[in-house]
């Protein structure tokens, strides 16, 4: 019998299969194309109908360049999975999850088992990642090599990695879940379970930053993180520290960038507080103040800023421009937010007929037949400014046969 798949899913692919039924047995050749890279079965998947259950004989196949081997068998006593992969890249992932858009070469071994009635499975994990990255619609994180050890067991997870930069260790990481809630399915258990865990950075801010898949902001300059972590999975309590002398801010989104930005932080709890930042703003103004960042809020990310700005231009777009002065608060829980101030405008402009789509790094996409459960069902909420500016003889607005100078256009 003969097969062809196509389609888009993240990666757009094109396979065809032949398969042979013969008793009990079934075995399935196949090879295609995943992103125009050649996608291929080494050898044949065989699988077998044992008694209440199925058993892949191991399989091998390759994907532009790396191979992986994958064997089990499920239902009867248990379910189990053995695989090894040696330089699989990692964009294959985006067939499953489209939005995450990882690059690079995992090499290694993953094991799954789940007994006949029992509640939790038990797996191990050792790879080694080279050349991760994670790209968007602007940006693309530097290079990160990754080595990482897991393990599952009935009663909790330890992890340990440990991450290089240009052959350099920038960050390791240990963490241990356990006890397991003894209800739900297995990310409900994990949830509910206390965590102790370790996390030290000492590098390029954009390599973490850039993973985040954030596309407005982006950061960039030495950063050093200490944290360490108690509480359980879903509410965890921090406490470190954080540190940077001469990062980079820039937003694709407003045409902001500050520099040489020297900023001191603290965990605590869940939240992020930092004491003091300064930057210097393009055109040289200054931007000095303090926030505080909630990693668990209700919707997700959490802000409370205070931003003291100083002739700093924090608006050069096509369509508006400003450098201000005064006193600015930015808030959100996660889901919407205020931005409020009382400022003083020391130059703007706004071209009439050139607004630009405010949010950039969104296509305006529509996605037929997509599968239900991948629906973000967070409330949104939109953002509201309230801000008072004096800006008499400061702003600049033209466009459509309108040349204009002064606070306020009547037309």
């Amino acid at each position: 019998m003969k097969a062809d798949f196509a389609g888009s899913r993240g990666r757009a692919f094109d396979l065809h299969t032949v398969s042979e039924f013969s008793g009990n047995q079934w075995k399935i050749n196949g090879q295609g194309t995943i992103d125009q890279k050649p996608i291929r079965l080494e050898t044949p998947a065989v699988i077998t109908r044992i008694d209440d259950g199925w058993r892949l004989d191991q399989t091998r196949l390759s994907f532009a360049g790396g191979h992986a081997a994958l064997g089990g068998h499920v239902g009867g006593t248990a379910t189990e999975i053995e695989s090894t992969f040696e330089r699989m890249p990692l964009s294959i992932i985006d067939i499953v999850a489209p939005d995450i858009g990882f690059g690079g070469y995992a090499s290694g071994r993953l094991s799954y088992r789940l007994p006949r009635g029992g509640r939790l499975p038990v797996g191990e994990a050792d790879l080694t990642v080279r050349g991760l990255t994670r790209s968007g619609l602007v940006l693309s994180s530097r290079p990160l090599d990754l080595g990482v050890r897991a393990k599952l067991t009935e009663t909790g997870l330890a992890a340990r990695a440990v991450a290089m930069s240009d052959g350099k260790m920038v960050g390791r990481a240990q963490a241990r879940v356990a006890p397991l809630a003894p209800d739900g399915s297995i990310a409900e258990r994990l949830a509910q379970a206390s965590v102790v865990a370790q996390l030290r950075f000492d590098g390029p801010a954009d390599t973490l930053w850039r993973l985040m898949g954030v596309e407005s902001i982006d950061l960039s300059g030495p950063i050093a993180i200490g944290a360490d972590v108690t509480g359980i999975v879903r509410d965890p309590r921090i406490r470190g520290s954080l540190r940077t002398n001469g990062a980079r801010l820039e937003s694709a989104l407003t045409g902001t960038i500050i520099e040489k930005i020297s900023a001191t932080g603290r965990f605590g709890g869940s939240v992020l507080t930092i004491d003091d930042f300064a930057g210097i703003a393009r055109g040289g103004g200054s931007v000095k103040g303090r926030g505080r960042f909630d990693l668990a809020a209700a919707n997700g990310f959490g802000m409370d800023l205070s931003v003291q700005a100083d002739d700093a231009q924090l608006l050069n777009r096509d369509d508006i421009a400003a450098t201000i002065t005064g006193p600015l608060t930015i808030r959100s829980d996660g889901s919407g937010g205020m931005i409020a101030g009382d400022i003083k405008l020391i130059k703007g402009r706004f071209r009439l007929g050139q607004a630009a789509v405010v949010d950039v790094p969104r296509l305006n996409v529509t996605e037929l037949n997509a599968i239900a459960d991948e629906s973000d069902d967070r409330p949104r909420k939109p953002w509201q400014l309230d801000i008072k500016a004096d800006a008499l003889n400061r702003l600049m607005v033209t466009g459509l046969g309108l040349i204009a100078n002064g606070a306020r256009i009547c037309r």
